[in-house]
């Protein structure tokens, strides 16, 4: 799964084959300088050559465009992420492209989850695809992966927000997927009994909890009794405070590692990001020209009012004295 977004594009390239007996008339003369890495080149016009061309680019050069979007290990490489989250943000989520935005959350890197969900509830960002095996595999994945404190809050949201669509109906969310008592404790591992219910991870987690002890209600069955019973004592513990999480949880799952920031982007990168973020959108996504408030505009165009200038009255001397000075 870390890098199934490249995988699939390379196996979708693959189902578009170029034959050698009828080859693609290509135009090499208009750009000669694409033809060093032995590329052929080819003309603007003739778009299936252009994708045929640009899937074979990928597909040899698919390390080099896993790392520059997935790594996030170099201040270069979160750049380079950042950027192609904002474009996803731009072009929104849709069937076609909604495992790069979970490849994208499983870099757990904040600055690019802050600018892959700017503008959006995270909980919400799957809404509008079908959870299937393989996204629920994906979701249940990255909780195991780690410990309590260690994801990114808006990348757990993203994640559970997926959890609460397919188990809403918790047997129909099993046919899809059947769960495990793993599955749960990893769902109740990141339950935080210092904050209250309404604290929006324990509101998604106590939630999800609720479904799942209901599970096995319509289609009764050894196995789910079980997991229905442990969701149940899971999520008792969190309001009991007779109990610890740990009663119901093995203690080494509950281990909770400092926050992980991850690597960070270049200094003046990240003032652009976040004075980019501050500005105000219209419905577009364009940013609306920003305008000074009606008093600042009338004192910069106004010019200060001059003071006038008040001369002071001359000062007379006394007569006596000038009388003494006439005698001398």
């Amino acid at each position: 799964m870390l890098a199934s977004c490249i995988a699939q594009v390379c196996i979708w390239s693959n189902n578009i084959s170029v034959s050698n007996d009828n080859p693609i008339d290509l135009n090499v003369t208009d750009y000669p300088s694409d033809t060093k890495k032995g590329y052929p080149a080819m003309s603007t016009k003739n778009s299936f050559a252009l994708v045929s061309n640009d899937k074979q680019l990928i597909r040899d050069h698919v390390y080099q465009v896993r790392e520059a979007l997935f790594a996030c290990t170099t201040q270069a490489q979160v750049e380079c992420a950042v950027a192609f989250a904002r474009y996803l943000n731009n072009a929104g989520l849709n069937s076609d492209n909604y495992w790069l935005f979970m490849r994208l959350l499983m870099t757990n890197n904040p600055w690019v989850i802050e600018e892959l969900l700017h503008e959006h509830e995270a909980r919400l960002l799957f809404s509008t695809i079908r959870p299937d095996e393989e996204l629920l595999d994906a979701a249940f994945g990255m909780l195991v992966s780690r410990h309590p404190d260690e994801i990114f809050p808006h990348a757990l949201e993203a994640v559970l927000g997926i959890i609460q669509n397919a188990y809403f109906d918790p047997d129909d969310g099993y046919r899809i997927r059947k769960i495990s008592i793993m599955d749960i404790n990893s769902l109740g591992k990141f339950l935080l009994k210092k904050e209250s219910q309404e604290y929006p991870i324990n509101r998604l987690i106590l939630e999800i909890l609720d479904r799942l002890a209901n599970v096995g209600e319509y289609y009764g069955e050894p196995d789910k009794n079980v997991l229905s019973k442990h969701a149940f004592n899971v999520r008792y513990a969190y309001f009991d405070k007779t109990k610890e999480l740990v009663d119901e949880i093995p203690e080494p799952l509950l281990v909770r590692f400092p926050d992980r920031k991850g690597v960070h982007p270049e200094e003046d990168y990240a003032e652009l990001i976040t004075k980019r973020r501050q500005r105000k959108r219209d419905s577009l996504g364009r940013f609306v020209k920003e305008i000074e408030p009606e008093e600042k505009q009338t004192e910069a165009k106004t010019p200060a009012a001059e003071k006038p200038v008040v001369k002071k009255p001359a000062t007379k001397k006394p007569a006596t004295e000038n009388k003494t000075k006439k005698k001398k």
